[in-house]
């Protein structure tokens, strides 16, 4: 069984969407508020009829209808006809019991639709309720009726569902109200059918030898002796119904603590291995909010080590705002949750290898800004962070500009990921002495992609932005000392000091901080690039630092 879309109409952040989905692994990613658990959500109530762990017909209320839809209905003269019907349709591969051409489309297909539509049957009641002019604010929900149904339009049993889906959500374990609940849920999908039914006979027994104990018997033998509360026999017995005895009865424990008081991270961690294990060959379909939360490095590496090799055939919903998860489970099966829906699945797949190789690295800042500028140290985001400052008294990041070091991925990575999805991206490099051959001919690969741009000195000897500051500061001897004096350590300085002339001085600045392999020299940039973030010095910067911060 396979997910491979859904339709969303009038429910929450979604008016009108049709959102794709891979056969394997898809990971919501984008801003907080941008609608990636709405998906999950709208997920967990076509696929369970079930809205945040309980059943979707109780926790059915206005909120969930899309604002626009809302305000449209009450700006109408509210009429059966302008009230607004949510929908969400998902389109299922391996439910061919479900097949008919019941959905948005028209189209044969197999597949699950959740609706809340006006009940026509109360139609008059509804006329009449509107003569008396009352104050709406809201979808009068108490005219609807909702149905659960599949493309054929048949109504749905959770019994007889084709399919088993899973929502994992820490969170919402309760102390006393959510035990029981997940004690069901672990038992319906962590255990083999005939080791659940071993389990439940034998905890009935267990309870009947309860009841016959000596103990309970001359509990009851004396609670009622006199018949004073019923002429028949009262007695307290531990219950040996089948349907619910095991789940109320049951608690999970974690080395003898019951799973309701273990921390968070283990409570996730234990849910999301018990739903992925190869055990649960019931589970079609697993959706998970924020793996990565309540864990270290560490147990989140783990975690993520165990989603990969358990998973199997299992699809495998979640949301992250972790660049590890993202990494490791695999860029390209991103699905970004910005102003629209976009998957990266045709994402360059020696960047995905590159990647999964080195999770280390902030792929998702560059999948979620808007506006990014790469460059090659800290010492060059340093460096800018300070003109921006100058400029505008504030960081550039306070103005949605993000800038990432790329460090030893390369530009290359961090540009395909930006190419795919249209992020603007200006790339600050080093011509390493040769404009033309490192700067001008890779210009070439992305003359189709006005959204990134390539940065450098069109100046030979400006090879890194070092001597570009260092050059920008040397029109006469008195700045290029002031700006000495700002970048260069004490003892540093008086090594400077002893030589004489403009020409000089600029030259043993450029070979303090030329950088040449396995010199060690890259500590040296930072400690100077610090000394001029935090200091008040009015440098001189070369012109071409203004187009880093140029995003048209």
């Amino acid at each position: 069984m396979r997910v491979k879309s859904i339709k969303l109409t009038n429910f929450k952040k979604f008016k009108n969407d049709h959102l794709e989905f891979n056969d394997d692994v898809n990971i919501f990613v984008g801003d907080n508020n941008a609608g990636k658990s709405t998906i999950l959500e709208a997920l967990e109530i076509v696929l369970n009829y079930s809205y945040r762990g309980r059943p979707f017909n109780t926790e059915f209320t206005p909120d969930i209808f899309n604002k626009d839809a809302v305000q449209q209905f009450l700006a109408s003269d509210k009429s059966a006809k302008h009230l607004p019907s949510l929908v969400i349709e998902a389109f299922i591969d391996g439910v061919p019991d479900y097949r008919g051409a019941n959905n948005f489309s028209k189209v044969d297909a197999q597949g699950v639709t959740v609706q809340a539509c006006f009940d026509a049957a109360l139609e008059d009641v509804y006329t009449e309720y509107l003569k008396t002019n009352p104050s709406i604010t809201s979808i009068p929900i108490e005219f609807y009726k909702l149905e659960w149904l599949d493309f054929g339009w048949n109504p749905i049993k959770t019994v007889a569902k084709k399919f088993r889906a899973l929502y994992i959500d820490p969170t919402r374990i309760h102390p006393t109200l959510g035990k029981n609940q997940y004690i069901s849920t672990i038992l319906n999908t962590a255990l083999d059918k005939e080791e659940l039914v071993k389990l439940t006979l034998n905890y009935r027994e267990n309870q009947q030898v309860f009841n016959d104990s000596g103990e309970v018997k001359a509990v009851n033998a004396g609670l009622d002796a006199d018949h004073l509360i019923t002429d028949k026999k009262l007695s307290i017995a531990a219950s040996t119904l089948p349907a619910g005895s095991i789940q109320t009865g049951l608690q999970l424990e974690v080395d003898d603590v019951p799973f309701q008081f273990i921390g968070k991270g283990e409570q996730s961690n234990v849910q999301i291995k018990l739903a992925i294990q190869n055990k649960s060959k019931d589970i079609d379909l697993v959706m998970m909010e924020e793996p990565e939360n309540h864990l270290s490095h560490t147990n989140l590496n783990k975690l993520v080590h165990y989603i990969e090799k358990q998973r199997g055939s299992k699809q495998l919903f979640l949301t992250t705002h972790s660049s590890y998860v993202l990494n490791k489970l695999s860029i390209d099966k991103i699905c970004l949750v910005q102003s629209g829906y976009q998957r990266l699945h045709k994402l360059d797949p020696d960047v995905v290898k590159t990647l999964k190789r080195l999770p280390g690295y902030d792929s998702l800042r560059v999948a979620l800004s808007p506006k990014v500028i790469l460059v090659e140290g800290p010492s060059d985001e340093l460096v800018l962070k300070k003109i921006y400052y100058r400029k505008h008294d504030r960081l550039p990041e306070q103005d949605g500009i993000d800038i990432i070091v790329v460090r030893g991925v390369g530009f290359d990575t961090f540009i395909a990921v930006g190419m795919e999805i249209g992020t603007q991206i200006n790339v600050l490099r080093d011509n390493d002495g040769a404009y033309q051959d490192n700067v001008v001919k890779a210009r070439e690969a992305y003359v189709t992609y006005p959204n990134i741009k390539l940065i450098s000195s069109d100046k030979d000897e400006e090879f890194s932005l070092e001597p570009a500051m260092i050059y920008a500061n040397a029109s006469d001897l008195k700045t290029l000392n002031a700006f000495a004096k700002e970048v260069l350590s004490k003892q540093t300085h008086n090594l400077y000091t002893e030589v004489a002339g403009l020409d000089k001085r600029r030259e043993f600045l450029i070979e303090w901080f030329r950088s040449v392999k396995g010199n060690g020299k890259g500590a040296r940039k930072v400690d100077s690039a610090i000394r001029l973030f935090d200091g008040n010095l009015e440098f001189k910067y070369p012109a071409f630092l203004d187009e880093v911060f140029d995003f048209g």
